[in-house]
């Protein structure tokens, strides 16, 4: 029975981002080779109901169009034997609310990073990142990659309970693709910014970038057990970590950062990390809580 399965639910509207999204997921069901998972790319038509000049007609037109895609995508691809992933689910209503609603108790959630739909607010960039915020399941926003040939997964460490689900997320992934792990912590202090003059790296920040080597090397350590086949390499750079996992994204295959940062209240006046990532990355970004 298919409803049994860990599902992977992918929001598709036709575009070639959505397209994008729907293989990245197809090939993330692959590699689960051990446990088949089940891919439903849901379509979210409008809730509106006008009678003049045809709309319904032209509305469903369009959704059939869509289902065919979809479904003709996912016949296309290798799946591991006995995966379920031809399945294709049509509502209607506000896409973010039904995305969520389609996502619950899902394993995953994967949204393109930009699309086209029937009206303002489909899957567009502004969908990603509410999906990205509300889910309660991990997000993959699916952006092109600057880098076709990159075997590394980028993944941010902070203080946070999420950072070390996002370590253990990056590493499942990188025991199927047989990838490295870096686990990147950025550590700029502005304090220590200030305090550093003529190229002279002032005592504040040295203690800065060794209290973030330590931080980065603890969470290394306590997850390697786990994955003894995964290479994991820590790394601590003076940089804004939003910035420095943005840079560390042209060179890689999928970032993954946690939901939250160490500092909610910092995150709502400066703009979290995971926000930043999701507009700025040079490849997919996943998104674990």
């Amino acid at each position: 029975m298919t409803d049994h399965l860990p599902r992977i639910v992918v929001g598709y509207d036709g575009s070639a981002s959505a397209g994008a999204a729907l293989d990245w997921a197809a090939e993330w069901a692959e590699l689960q080779a051990d446990e088949p998972h089940e891919v439903r790319a849901v379509i979210v038509g409008t809730a509106m109901d006008p009678v003049l000049g045809g709309y319904r007609a032209r509305n469903d037109d369009l959704l059939e169009r869509w289902r065919s895609e979809a479904e003709q995508r996912l016949a296309g691809t290798d799946t591991a034997p006995g995966q379920a992933r031809e399945r294709v689910e049509v509502r209607h209503g506000p896409v973010v609310p039904e995305l969520l609603r389609a996502a619950e108790q899902a394993a995953m959630l994967v949204v393109g990073s930009d699309g086209h739909g029937l009206a303002t607010g489909t899957l567009t960039g502004s969908v990603s990142q509410h999906v990205a915020r509300h889910a309660g399941c991990p997000v993959v926003v699916v952006r092109p990659r600057r880098s076709t040939v990159a075997n590394r997964i980028v993944v941010g460490i902070d203080e946070s309970p999420e950072a070390g689900r996002a370590l253990r997320f990056a590493c499942r992934r990188a025991q199927r693709t047989g990838e490295s792990v870096i686990a990147v912590h950025g550590c700029f202090s502005v304090l220590a910014h200030v305090l550093t003059f003529d190229g002279a790296e002032s005592e504040l920040a040295a203690r800065s970038l060794a209290a973030g080597e330590r931080l980065v090397q603890e969470v290394c350590a306590a997850r390697a057990p786990d994955f003894p086949d995964v290479e994991i390499e820590p790394e601590a750079i003076p940089v804004r970590p939003g910035q420095v996992l943005v840079d560390a994204s042209r060179a890689a295959s999928l970032v993954v950062v946690g939901s939250r940062g160490r500092d909610a209240f910092a995150e709502l006046l400066l703009g979290s990390v995971s926000q930043h990532v999701l507009h700025h990355a040079h490849c997919p970004v996943a998104i674990v809580r």
